[in-house]
């Protein structure tokens, strides 16, 4: 469908390759396959060029000053917690994690929009300035191998798909960015109920191996 798209509204390549990655990297991400941020991280690259051309300044800067260094990073601190040869140990937030998270994003978003707003003036600076921080938050959860990580990556991707909406308002040559967005969402909302599943499974696992 993402390259019936790309074709009938003639996009560029370099819009469309990135989204056709991103389909593998969140098959991967929905096992917790830690191959997924070395998938992810080059295609952050992509994104980058894709979003600077749209003027989505802050989904750019995201893009490759944050989510790229981090999902490397993420690779080896799962590396080192892994289960398998794939899958490493998940965890969860206690309260006051919760808590500080919630405390914390806001104020960072009011001073990225009011402040880094001045010098990206782009599309959508609202939406895109508050993904932004939303992504830095999510990115360090789940390099951290927090479960809340993908609970809050469908609330993002549910940004990101009224966003691009209202883009391709004025520019319906950006469907692919709404197709991509969608898919983000459905597999967020997959790898949010599967990570708990694992999480609830190895818990359980050290429950009945304590017991014995």
């Amino acid at each position: 469908m993402i390259v019936v798209f790309a074709i009938i509204n003639k996009q560029s390549f370099i819009k469309t390759l990135p989204t056709l990655i991103t389909l593998v990297v969140l098959i991967m991400s929905v096992r917790a396959n830690r191959f997924a941020f070395l998938v992810g991280a080059p295609n952050c690259v992509l994104y980058t060029i894709a979003y600077m051309l749209e003027g989505v300044y802050f989904s750019a800067a995201n893009a490759f000053l944050i989510s790229m260094p981090i999902q490397i990073f993420s690779f080896f601190v799962w590396s080192k917690h892994k289960t398998d040869k794939t899958k490493s140990e998940l965890i969860r937030m206690n309260w006051w994690q919760r808590v500080l998270s919630i405390v914390v994003i806001f104020p960072v978003w009011a001073g990225c929009y009011f402040g880094l707003g001045i010098f990206f003036k782009g599309n959508m600076a609202l939406l895109d300035s508050f993904t932004f921080v939303l992504g830095l938050l999510i990115s360090v959860l789940i390099a951290l191998r927090f479960i809340e990580g993908q609970y809050l990556n469908t609330v993002s991707c549910s940004i990101g798909v009224v966003m691009w909406i209202l883009i391709c308002v004025k520019e319906p040559n950006n469907v692919n960015f709404v197709i991509i967005y969608c898919y983000n969402l459905f597999r967020a909302v997959q790898a949010a109920i599967n990570w708990t599943i694992l999480y609830q499974r190895k818990r359980d696992a050290k429950k009945v191996k304590s017991l014995g």
